[in-house]
């Protein structure tokens, strides 16, 4: 076992993975939590102003009917993609979509907005009577809303949009008077995605007819394949509204919602990503919306227990707290066999140093069998089975949904100094602790070893920048995740250092004093060290 290699690759492996790094997914922008508010500025380049909502999950743009030009979903929370610069807004991070998902599919097309509404004499390509709209933003009831109102061939239709910064779900109620029974409500998308999953449950069927009227549909739905990069826009009824979709896949991808006059829909339009459906209130529909693989359950199991522990205790920092806790605690004897395995193999990294320098320039087969021989009677001197080094990856499942599973998580509260769990530490403290605990870790690890600690620390430059961009909720987890098992490893290596020193002393008397017995009944002394 390579050991100078698996530590640097599977941290790197590791850290990719549970980060959700992708070749063409953007570092995040390091930054404070974002204050959702409502910004009115001139997005698109065209006379009159737009409304923007943003916060730390995605930036919303409006124009002046309510209907969305500009749905930008952000991969890291609190990634501040809108700047002011001395009260001007600048808005060129969002109008290159460099590795921001835009859920607005042809959104410079004409009438391909979302929200825009059609029938009777209603147009959302032609010219319209238009009233200010008016906002408002509750921070305490997790709300930023808006009202639209415009008239359009003696319709007057007013759209009443509520936005809930903490997750990605939109309730809209339009209103049509003076109009039809009832209307269209367009939701193009997804973005760049020429080819999403389109679907809807009617009859409690999931069906994927297209271009038909599928009649009162509990949901219908656009998703890409899940991932930490993926996303979905999923619209359903509320308030008894009847709901009828037609379905478009491919290039033109889009749900056109036929509602009555007056309606109330739910939009969900963000990750998909199984934690954020579930706290959105979409459990009820899965699999259908979403098949949590082992991982999944995993982390479904996680969130429901962080729960609990969140209705006795009441703070989300000490839940985490305590869930850690209590998992390294239940997984404290399988990780008790990862430790022991590590353990033995520094306390044998001095023998095994020495056997490789005495073989290093025999390359012969005799030679490399024998070294090969000495290797096999040192471990089973030491009780050691290279094959336990595979329980290493055997608690990764758990390790990886927790990770997963707060990553993804929206709190809403914070954790002394952190004004926000879901979102980097402002102070980057929990960073720093982060990397300390990692360095100690590796330390314990490497002990035996000062070079392998030496190559290895290198390696926490990048796990410093990582930890600038967790979110400080994965950082708690973490941290005291890492203490935990700095703790454990040192109770093994004390064992294991007093289990083998008797043996150590029994070994090499063996290796000095044993005779060799050479072919024809010779014997000669073996070789003194």
């Amino acid at each position: 076992m390579k050991n100078k290699l698996l530590l640097p690759l599977t941290a790197v492996a590791g850290t990719l993975l549970l980060t959700g790094c992708m070749p063409n997914t953007p570092l995040p922008t390091f930054g404070k939590a974002i204050t959702p508010q409502w910004i009115k500025a001139d997005f698109d380049g065209k006379p009159g102003d737009e409304l923007i909502a943003t916060s730390n999950l995605q930036d919303v743009v409006f124009n002046d009917r309510g209907e969305i030009i500009g749905w930008y979903v952000k991969s890291y929370a609190g990634t501040p993609y809108i700047k002011n610069r001395n009260g001007s807004w600048g808005f060129s991070a969002l109008k290159d979509q460099k590795g921001i998902a835009n859920m607005v599919g042809q959104a410079q097309v004409a009438g391909r907005h979302a929200l825009a509404v059609s029938g009777g004499d209603l147009d959302p390509t032609k010219e319209a009577q238009v009233t200010a709209p008016t906002t408002e933003t509750r921070l305490e009831q997790n709300t930023q809303t808006a009202v639209f109102r415009y008239t359009q061939g003696g319709a007057t239709v007013t759209k009443t949009v509520t936005l809930h910064p903490r997750n990605f779900k939109i309730d809209l109620k339009t209103s049509v008077q003076g109009g039809p029974e009832s209307v269209n409500i367009l939701f193009p998308g997804l973005g760049k995605n020429s080819g999403p999953n389109v679907q809807a449950l009617s009859g409690g069927q999931v069906v994927q007819l297209q271009n038909q009227v599928l009649k009162n549909v509990e949901y219908a739905a656009m998703q890409e394949k899940p991932s930490q990069v993926a996303h979905a826009l999923i619209v359903g009824p509320q308030a008894g509204t009847a709901l009828d979709v037609t379905l478009t896949g491919g290039q033109q991808a889009s749900i056109v919602a036929q509602v009555p006059a007056e309606s109330n829909l739910q939009v969900y339009g963000g990750k998909n990503e199984l934690i954020h459906l579930y706290q959105s209130g979409y459990a009820q529909y899965m699999p259908g919306l979403f098949k949590p693989n082992l991982f999944g359950q995993i982390s479904l199991w996680i969130v429901k227990f962080m729960e609990f522990l969140y209705k006795i205790i009441g703070s989300w920092g000490l839940a985490i707290v305590a869930m850690t806790i209590l998992v390294r605690l239940a997984m404290w004897p399988l990780m008790q066999a990862q430790g022991r395995t590590s353990a033995r193999m520094q306390v044998m990294q001095p023998r095994i140093k020495e056997i490789q320098e005495r073989y290093k320039d025999k390359r012969d087969m005799e030679s490399q069998r024998a070294m090969q021989a000495e290797m096999q009677q040192l471990y089973k001197d030491h009780n050691f089975n290279p094959a336990g080094c595979l329980s290493s990856f055997l608690p990764f499942p758990i390790l990886i949904a927790l990770w997963s599973t707060i990553r993804n998580f929206e709190f809403d509260k914070g954790f002394l100094w952190m004004p926000d769990l879901a979102i980097p530490d402002p102070l980057y403290i929990m960073a720093l602790l982060y990397v300390l605990a990692n360095i100690g870790q590796l330390y314990v690890m490497t002990r035996k070893s000062p070079e392998m600690f030496k190559q290895q620390i290198m390696i926490y430059v990048i796990f410093l920048y990582f930890a600038f961009t967790f979110p400080a909720g994965v950082i708690i987890y973490s941290v005291l995740s890492t203490l935990i098992g700095i703790l454990q490893q040192v109770i093994i290596n004390k064992q294991v250092e007093r289990e083998t020193q008797s043996l150590a002393t029994t070994v090499e008397k063996v290796t000095v004093t044993a005779p060799v017995k050479k072919k024809g009944g010779k014997v000669i002394d073996a070789p003194k060290e």
